[in-house]
């Protein structure tokens, strides 16, 4: 067990800087037996290795479990990022398991253990074993943790697109009779709404503004088009669906901040907390955030606050094409010919979405200030933030990605 510290999460869910509590193999199968119960669990030789069996739901369970630790390495990995290390044997015990017909659902579990506090982490293994597992590691972030203890079940796909399930203790054995998946409703309206987005399409400026004014759309005027084009989506995709009492577009009712009201774009009405939707060019490194004294008002009244965003591929004009499309759509917005005429997006493809939970415990790590520069009256615009895109495993709760 290193002794250097990382992040740990405390009972009442804050965080300490500390040394893991790494718990041996024994008392590891202490903790499973403590949540599956004694009847259903046993110690069996199977292929060469002595294995934890569950047995439940008419199945058997082959829990190959491990401790979850810090990455270590003298400190230079970040403090929220955690593994398991998966032994090469694994690889081969599924595959024989498999060769010989053996009836067994394999497990990669992880144990997360600190002062009482137990997740249990199924590292869905199909991604991994077609890996080289000789004495790889399997990842897993502090929020993904806090995830769990909150919700019970968290599941999240990685930027490597291997799945993992965070479980509770207590949440264990529904979780593995299937009653407890991760999903949340929030979670399927969004896959809907994706389902239905203009992915994986080249959305060209001068008929996308059309659309939305045809519509009455009030932005459509604005610039910086394919964020309100994503807004004005969003919004009728809330009210054809119905989704009030879980989802509510507030971007235009909230522009006037009054009172107990933010100047977010979604109010997760059931689950009580805001969101905000954000266009962003796939290679840009950070994506615009947003007031800082709104923001962190809101993470300390609702606790977490969600970032949603939409990243797409960027076409601009140039100098080569004499600004054709550039002159296009300002005559159309009875404007001078070369206005914005190097900044305006003149077609975008969207192509991913993350949703990015920002909370009590990681909302100071996430974001960096981003210089807003003045008003053009000359005064001092409210500082924002800036989310960091190179980090942003850790803070995922959902993400989705077009495929061709």
């Amino acid at each position: 067990m290193s002794n250097l510290e990382s992040e740990q999460i405390r009972p009442d869910l804050s965080l300490d800087i500390a040394p893991d509590q790494v718990l041996l193999p024994k008392e590891q199968e202490e903790y499973l037996i403590r949540f599956l119960g004694e009847k259903n669990c046993s110690i069996q030789e199977i292929l060469g290795h002595k294995v934890f069996v569950y047995s439940a739901n008419n199945k058997q369970y082959i829990l190959l479990h491990r401790a979850v630790s810090y990455l270590g390495g003298n400190g230079q990995h970040p403090i929220f990022k955690k593994r398991v290390q998966l032994p090469f044997w694994y690889k081969e015990f599924c595959q024989n398991a498999k060769n010989g017909k053996l009836q067994y659902d394999i497990r990669f579990i992880g144990v997360y253990h600190y002062k009482g506090v137990v997740v249990f982490v199924d590292f869905a293994k199909d991604t991994y074993l077609k890996k080289k597992v000789h004495n790889s590691s399997a990842h897993i972030y502090i929020n993904d943790l806090y995830q769990a203890l909150t919700n019970g079940v968290f599941h999240k796909e990685d930027m490597f697109g291997n799945h993992i399930y965070a479980i509770r203790g207590n949440k264990l054995a529904s979780y593995l009779s299937g009653k407890e998946t991760g999903q949340s409703i929030l979670f399927t309206l969004f896959e809907q709404f994706n389902q239905g987005f203009s992915f994986g399409q080249w959305l060209e400026v001068l008929p996308t503004i059309k659309i939305m004014q045809s519509a009455k759309w009030p932005e459509w005027r604005q610039t910086e088009w394919p964020g309100w084009f994503l807004e004005y989506k969003f919004n009728q995709f809330t009210i054809d669906n119905k989704t009030a009492p879980y989802i509510i577009y507030t971007g235009q009712s909230n522009k006037s901040k009054s009172d107990d009201v933010f100047d977010f774009d979604v109010w997760f009405k059931k689950s009580q907390f805001y969101g905000d939707l954000k266009a962003s060019d796939i290679n840009a490194k950070e994506a615009p955030g947003n007031d800082q004294t709104a923001f962190i008002e809101c993470i300390n009244k609702f606790g977490r606050f969600w970032y949603i965003i939409y990243e797409h591929e960027t076409k601009k004009d140039s100098e080569n094409n004499d600004y054709k499309e550039v002159r296009a759509y300002n005559r159309y917005m009875k404007k001078d010919d070369l206005s914005y005429a190097t900044r305006l997006k003149t077609g975008v493809k969207f192509m991913k979405m993350t949703i990015l939970e920002l909370n009590r415990i990681n909302y100071r790590e996430a974001l960096t200030e981003f210089n807003q520069g003045h008003q053009p009256d000359g005064a001092k615009r409210n500082p924002k933030f800036m989310i960091k895109k190179k980090d942003i495993d850790r803070f995922v709760v959902f993400r989705y990605n077009y495929q061709n």
